[in-house]
């Protein structure tokens, strides 16, 4: 009589991490399985990265695989739309509650980006537009959501915590358990007073984990006008969130 013991379901685990490249800000889901031997990228069709990995592998494996891959991410996300937009001169983006023009200069070589006035002048090959436009809106945007975020704590009598900026679909900030505050990069799109409440609804989470009444008391404490800049934003999230 032979007995076959039974095999047990692969374990998995998955999480979303900061990306750790130069040049590029944001966040991969990361899919461990014990069933799987090998790293694996993939980037969908609306820009979201994912990486399937070993269960035991070490992360420092993970990140010199991405550091590896670095330029072909570069070009699958700049080939990822996800409104289907026609990058090209003219075109009007949205820019802290107003607009920017932008001006396309075809060119070779590495992409450069400057601001003159409302027009945005990018130097870069037609196949390099978004992705030069995408990286020149996070690091605008990691240096004003880090100034409000440090503003608004000493408001609400805490220390600065840790920004991690995100590039979440469809969320505009979160709390960690361990303290680090995720803003999402678009918010540098939305007016200062929209990101002002999107920092200050995280902050308010230091105090309430939870979105009870005592919560949304602590969000007016720090943003008396929420319940105005909360509805706008929902209005505009579609158009905010189209590359």
């Amino acid at each position: 009589m032979f007995l076959f013991r039974k095999r047990s379901p692969p374990i998995r685990r998955q999480e979303t991490l900061p990306l750790p490249l130069l040049g590029l800000a944001g966040e991969y889901c990361l899919k461990r399985s014990s069933a799987r031997k090998t790293l694996a990228l993939r980037v969908t069709d609306r820009g979201e990265i994912a990486v399937n990995a070993p269960l035991r592998i070490a992360q420092k494996e993970i990140d010199c695989f991405l550091l590896r891959h670095a330029d072909w991410l570069r070009e699958r996300l700049a080939a990822a739309s996800p409104g289907g937009i026609q990058w090209h001169s003219g075109m009007v983006l949205p820019w802290l509650g107003g607009a920017l023009n932008l001006l396309v200069l075809e060119a070779s070589g590495r992409p450069s980006l400057r601001l003159r006035d409302d027009q945005l002048i990018c130097a870069a090959g037609a196949h390099e537009i978004e992705a030069a436009v995408r990286h020149w809106y996070q690091r605008q945007a990691r240096a004003l959501l880090a100034e409000r975020l440090a503003h608004h704590a000493a408001r609400a009598g805490l220390p600065p915590p840790p920004l991690r900026l995100s590039n979440a679909r469809t969320r505009w900030g979160s709390l960690s358990s361990r303290g680090v505050v995720s803003l999402n990069w678009r918010l540098i799109k939305a007016s200062p007073e929209q990101l002002d409440y999107v920092v200050c609804h995280e902050l308010a989470h230091f105090r309430q984990r939870n979105h009870s009444a005592a919560f949304w008391r602590e969000v007016e404490r720090l943003c008396p006008d929420y319940l105005r800049l909360r509805a706008q934003l929902k209005q505009d999230g579609r158009r905010l969130f189209e590359f």
